[in-house]
């Protein structure tokens, strides 16, 4: 069996399902701090991988450097958008006001 000749490309196509990720968890950017199901797996081991990829942004997800949380719950996975991360030096507290 022969190879294909080779193909150039200007870019790589996105890796596995980016584009229905990325608009699967748009809602939640509307509708922080709440909890929502954005998958059920086909078993708890699947669910806890996709909950990991995503966790570790493997998988194309909106505002990715801001802080999102996933869980994985027997065969569903959820997720949540928290907002903007804040600074280094921002404090849970507040910041201290010098009058």
């Amino acid at each position: 069996m022969s190879q294909p000749e080779v193909e150039f490309v200007d870019a790589l196509p996105a890796k596995g399902n980016a584009i229905s990720w990325s608009s699967r968890l748009i809602p939640l950017l509307n509708n922080p701090n709440r909890w929502a199901l954005v998958w059920t797996a086909e078993s708890p081991d699947q669910a806890g991988s996709i909950q990991s990829n995503l966790h570790g942004r493997k998988l194309v997800i909106p505002e990715p450097s801001h802080w999102w949380e996933f869980a994985a719950r027997g065969c569903e996975v959820y997720g949540v958008y928290r907002g903007m991360k804040r600074g280094k030096r921002a404090s849970v507290r507040g910041t201290h006001r010098v009058r």
